[in-house]
């Protein structure tokens, strides 16, 4: 039963030991994507101006082929 207890104890020391480890690793990785997301997002924030003038355009453009093609038709 002490061996078993023992083990039990050392398993749980390693296993907190990793768990600490990859915090250590996760944490920095995870400031690190915040980071990027916030340029991601900001870089989409920036586009999204133009975006919604060349749909706006394209939206004129369709809405008078529209036009042509209902002018065309019997």
């Amino acid at each position: 039963m002490q061996q078993l207890s023992a083990k039990v104890a050392e398993l749980r020391g390693e296993l907190e030991s990793f768990s600490a480890g990859i915090v250590s690793r996760v944490e920095p990785i995870r400031a690190e994507l915040g980071t990027l997301t916030g340029k991601l997002e900001a870089a989409v924030a920036s586009l999204r101006p133009e975006v919604e003038a060349l749909g706006a355009k394209l939206s004129q453009k369709i809405d008078a082929l529209d036009a042509e093609l209902a002018e065309l038709e019997p």
